[in-house]
């Protein structure tokens, strides 16, 4: 007799496996795989595999047929998989995912056992791996669902009772007796909440009532000020008992660990949820209610606490570079559309025109600085400087504009003044110093005019100087010269060096305009005795 064919032979045989993949579970906080089971039908008559996971309640993922009926070919060969593949400890690798078998129904077991040798090893079904979320899963649901028996690890819920007891449960009403002797009595108590410490933290009031009836707080929002930048509530805590942790709420909490009217006295503080309130005074019937229970109260302290005054210190920062430092600063100071700066029009009427003038040269170790020669002018009206070299043919340095019309600061930060402008000084210029050697005759008297701001060109104090230094002087004159002759400014600067005045420049040039008027570049050692 022929052999039957396979799909006659094996005409709705099925094979059942149980199995189970690893699934990644990504951006959670308690799982990072989880572990999905399924069940493999493998269908002798043809060779074809079916898989279907197993549905999980608020799994978030998709499950039911993974595999619809079909030939699977082996990973890197042209193979399917066959009865032989599906060993129990086997893992099978399915469209990259790993499948492990863990055990298989009665009827395959027997089937593999009689029709292709499987030993009993290889059909002993494996346990599954832990699934710790799946545990926790369940147990949720038991909690959640109806089951009587089990510990939920949940408070009782307030509106729970009042639903049981609309459908007829009892409840024992302990507290009848005080609401019949207190009625709606409260105590009135004023609270100041300083949060200041804190950032954008403030002093709030706030008004506390202790009903006696039931030993619930209420706490009421004072008037608060117009225009404080706060959304207007009426309440801050609704009428409930005040628990002295802030974390204990609801039927859970008992006696003792919510505030009663015995731990309520002035110059204490209460926490309010997280928030240190300090009572600060009460009412006549509050302080008559604890005289009643022998309580005496303290003195009401000052509602208003005084506010501390921040000084802000100002702090300006460096000039960049944009504009004017005044306009700068200006912007620094003044609001968002600021004025200009103040101009000192005063001062810019008295002196204007008045110019000082200085030729000066380049202090400098390069060979070629030392032969420029500059003109520093200085303009009193609004202190402002300039500086030009004149072109000289040949030097190979481009004369003109060297510093344009601005103010200029001295290496302390200070604006250069006029009382810096005189003869000998050194002047730093944007890295560059200037020796200022000789001026015109113009600044020569306007330095002589104004002799209380041009000390250096006061000559009253310089003749004191020399009528002190009088015998001195003669007896250097006479000792050198035979108390004859003439001399220029230099042998004038020598005997003052010589005799102890410590004149600058400047000052020498001051003693010389006095004595030489003429401008010859000699004078008498008589006249200068007799200046």
């Amino acid at each position: 007799m022929s052999k039957l064919p396979p799909f006659i032979e094996h005409d709705r045989r099925v094979l059942l496996f149980n199995a189970y993949h690893e699934e990644d579970v990504l951006q959670s906080a308690v799982e990072d795989k989880r572990i999905l089971t399924c069940e493999i039908y493998f269908y002798v008559e043809d060779g074809t595999m079916e898989i279907i996971q197993a549905k999980q309640e608020n799994s978030g993922i998709p499950q039911g047929v993974f595999l619809r009926r079909s030939k699977v070919a082996k990973r890197g060969s042209s193979r399917c998989y066959e009865i032989d593949d599906l060993k129990i400890g086997n893992q099978v690798l399915i469209y990259s995912r790993a499948f492990h078998i863990v055990n298989c129904n009665e009827s395959t077991r027997n089937y593999v056992l009689e029709n292709h040798g499987w030993s009993l090893d290889e059909v002993a079904p494996l346990p599954l791996p832990r699934d710790d979320y799946a545990e926790s899963n369940r147990a949720k649901m038991k909690r959640e669902s109806g089951v009587p028996g089990v510990d939920r690890k949940r408070k009782m819920n307030d509106l729970k009772l009042v639903m049981e007891s609309m459908l007829g449960k009892e409840r024992s009403i302990t507290d009848r007796g005080m609401f019949l002797e207190c009625g709606t009595d409260a105590l009135c108590f004023h609270v100041v909440w300083d949060d200041r410490e804190r950032l954008y933290g403030d002093i709030q009031y706030f008004r506390l009532f202790y009903y006696l009836a039931d030993d619930t707080v209420e706490i009421m929002r004072a008037q608060a000020k117009s225009n404080d930048g706060r959304d207007s509530f009426a309440k801050l805590l609704k009428r409930s008992n005040l628990p002295k942790n802030g974390w204990v709420l609801g039927s859970d909490l008992s006696s003792a660990d919510c505030y009663t009217w015995r731990d309520l006295a002035i110059g204490e503080s209460i926490n309010i949820f997280g928030r240190n309130m300090l009572i600060a005074k009460c009412d006549a019937f509050t302080r008559l209610y604890y005289r009643s229970n022998g309580i005496e109260l303290k003195d009401d302290m000052p509602l208003h606490i005084a506010e501390k005054k921040v000084e802000v210190k100002r702090v300006i920062p460096p000039y960049n570079g944009f504009g004017t430092e005044e306009d700068s600063l200006r912007s620094c100071t003044g609001g968002l559309n600021p004025p200009p700066p103040m101009k000192d029009l005063q001062k810019m009427r008295d002196k204007s025109g008045m110019i000082l003038r200085f030729n000066a040269q380049l202090v400098s170790d390069k060979p070629d600085d030392v032969t420029r020669r500059f003109v520093v002018q200085y303009f009193m009206e609004d202190d402002t400087m300039a500086i030009r070299e004149p072109p000289v043919r040949n030097s190979g340095v481009m004369g003109g504009n060297f510093l344009r019309r601005q103010t200029m600061k001295r290496s302390n930060g200070e604006c250069y003044a006029a009382t810096d402008m005189y003869v000998g000084n050194i002047v730093d210029i944007v890295g560059h110093r200037f020796l200022l050697l000789n001026a015109d005759e113009y600044s020569y008297r306007l330095m002589e005019c104004d002799d209380r701001t041009f000390l250096y060109s006061n000559l009253p104090r310089l003749h004191e100087s020399l009528a002190s230094k009088q015998n001195e002087i003669k007896s250097y004159f006479i000792t050198k010269y035979n108390g004859n002759g003439i001399l220029d400014m230099d042998e004038l600067a020598d005997c003052c060096k010589h005799v102890g005045l410590k004149f600058n420049q400047q000052e020498v040039i001051t003693i010389w305009r006095k004595l030489d008027k003429k401008g010859k570049g000699k004078v008498a050692f008589k006249k200068l005795i007799g200046l």
